[in-house]
């Protein structure tokens, strides 16, 4: 008699545990990370090819293009891409990512001034450099983007300007790692 007592409010107390559970109060929103931003690894420049259609007195004009699957016409129209670039020989320091567009003096120097700059399409990224006056850009800088797709959190922010952000500054606010 004493097991079936005991067997029985056995029962009645964990019927009375389990039937006052509820699903707790959602909490709070947690920081914006890098869920659905995307970086590339960063890449050497690749072969140059010259423009035959953006020429001009006392400039060569170079590009070359990185196959980006992930930038899709929705990303060119809603979203943003950075592209960074890090310069070899760069008078500000060597390792430095420098948001495009941006003027490179050779190693330094002002003989010969590179102006790097990029361009969208659905499906790639052109990296392109304006020389003034002769040369032909370096295939040892290297090169990253990154993608912040339209609706991300932190991506257009009112007043969020990334060109006066640092590179760090970026990789931090989005979680990625330099």
């Amino acid at each position: 008699m004493k097991s079936i007592f005991r067997s029985c409010l056995m029962l009645a107390v964990a019927g009375l545990l389990f039937s006052g559970c509820k699903k707790g109060d959602t909490g709070p929103e947690g920081p914006a990370g890098a869920a659905n931003v995307i970086y590339t690894s960063w890449v050497a420049t690749s072969t140059w090819v010259a423009s035959t259609t953006s020429v001009g007195a006392g400039k060569k004009t170079y590009y070359f293009d990185i196959a980006a699957a992930k930038v899709t016409q929705e990303i060119v129209d809603k979203g943003t891409v950075l592209v960074y670039m890090k310069f070899i020989a760069d008078p500000d320091g060597e390792g430095i990512a420098k948001l495009l567009p941006s003027i490179y003096y050779n190693i330094g120097g002002a003989g010969t001034q590179y102006r790097f700059q990029y361009g969208l399409f659905p499906g790639k990224v052109r990296i392109i450099a304006d020389v003034l006056p002769t040369g032909i850009p370096s295939e040892s800088n290297m090169v990253r983007y990154l993608i912040i797709p339209g609706g991300v959190p932190n991506a257009r922010v009112a007043g969020r300007d990334y060109t006066k952000m640092t590179y760090e500054e970026v990789c931090r606010l989005y979680n990625i790692p330099l």
